[in-house]
């Protein structure tokens, strides 16, 4: 016999799916909802931590910039008041007296004044959007125009700009005699001496010497005000040392470890004019070409020479040893051939030893080396070298 439906049954039913595909419309926007917030979510921090590890950067890098530049007052007022004595004085310290004084116009801009992330924070609608606290927006922008204002100073305001142009040393340079200059055209303690105690004479030099107080007193408030935007910018977002750190190990950091397999191969460098290769073999031996320029006199000829020896991973680090007997002429230019005994002889008593510490980013493509050394002025400096590999 077959059972009556009621209307109350069939009503019930049809209550009960509309009420299942409004609970399932309901989820299904209420979880689209939550991802999509908790993706703004993340790409809200991201940028925040960009900008605050930006902003971090380049207060390290400018502190660095002042203490190199404190140093390096020091040692040019001290040969200022022993000009008597520049010819018996560390060739080091002429040197660093000469690079405070002049300016060059094709000087590379120092690390702080990078402004790569500036411009993807600045040219990016999303970015701006996703911060949410216009107090920390404000706050970034203030640090990177204070960057700006401190650039363009660098190069505009008699304060802070270098006294005298590279065509002083040109002019200088003219007057010199070859007895005045080393194997490689560079000038020798004497020409150097003449060089800094000619400097000394100018008014552009005494007036620049003068403003060191003020144009550290700058330096300082610019570090200061860096300090204190940033730390109210890691308050605002919430952001730890911790945080810091593995920011860095994500998304700075992005190299791994040198395996001795990572490392076998044909690796290359450019460095000061000059064409270097490594040929890091699997027996752990090396042999290391460069190509450079030998002066004779005024003039310059192409110079290829290789060197063997060994290689070895301890730790972190790569050691390179080199046999100095090793050392071979493969390319001479005819304009040098009668100087290329004395051209061997020269590279022979260069220190070819290296020990770095190595990493590879994560393609095996590149490897760096860091070395870090003690600068003549007592400040450790950490230099850090990319060689490409190319089989």
């Amino acid at each position: 016999m077959k059972r009556k439906t009621s209307p109350n049954t069939w009503l019930n039913n049809f209550l009960t799916g509309v009420l299942a595909t409004a609970i399932g419309v309901g989820l299904t926007f209420g979880v689209n909802n939550l991802v999509t917030h908790h993706r703004q979510a993340q790409a809200q921090r991201q940028t925040a931590m960009m900008a605050i590890y930006d902003i971090d950067d380049i207060i390290h890098h400018f502190i660095w910039y002042k203490e190199r530049d404190d140093a390096f007052f020091r040692v040019a007022m001290y040969l200022y008041t022993h000009q008597n004595e520049l010819e018996n004085v560390a060739m080091d310290s002429l040197w660093m007296t000469g690079e405070y004084l002049f300016f060059y116009a094709d000087a590379d801009m120092p690390e702080w004044a990078d402004n790569s992330t500036e411009q993807v924070f600045s040219g990016s609608m999303d970015a701006m959007l996703n911060l949410g606290d216009p107090t920390f927006c404000d706050n970034v922008q203030k640090c990177y125009q204070l960057r700006r204002n401190m650039v363009s100073s660098l190069g505009k305001k008699s304060v802070f700009r270098r006294p005298l142009p590279e065509d002083f040393i040109f002019q200088y340079r003219k007057q010199l005699h070859e007895s005045d200059l080393t194997y490689n055209g560079m000038m020798n303690q004497h020409a150097m001496a003449g060089l800094i105690r000619s400097a000394f004479q100018q008014q552009e030099v005494m007036l620049y010497l003068r403003k060191y107080l003020t144009r550290d007193r700058a330096f300082q408030e610019f570090i200061n005000s860096l300090i204190s935007l940033n730390q109210e910018n890691k308050f605002i977002m919430n952001v730890t040392d911790e945080d810091m750190r593995k920011y860095e190990a994500e998304h700075v950091n992005r190299t791994v470890p040198a395996k001795p397999k990572t490392i076998v191969g044909h690796w290359t460098l450019r460095q000061d004019n000059q064409l270097k290769t490594y040929d890091l073999r699997k027996d752990h031996s090396v042999t290391a070409t460069t190509r450079m320029d030998y002066r004779v006199g005024f003039a310059l000829a192409p110079l290829t020479f290789s060197i063997d020896g060994q290689w070895q991973l301890e730790g972190d680090s790569l050691r390179l040893t080199f046999d100095t007997a090793t050392v071979q002429l493969i390319d001479c230019d005819p304009a040098i051939e009668q100087h290329a005994q004395a051209a061997r002889q020269q590279v022979q008593t260069n220190d070819w030893d290296l020990a770095n510490k190595v990493l590879l980013d994560k393609s095996g493509k590149i490897m760096f080396w860091e070395q870090q050394y003690q600068l003549p002025w007592g400040q450790t400096n950490t230099e850090k070298t990319q060689l490409l590999k190319s089989h």
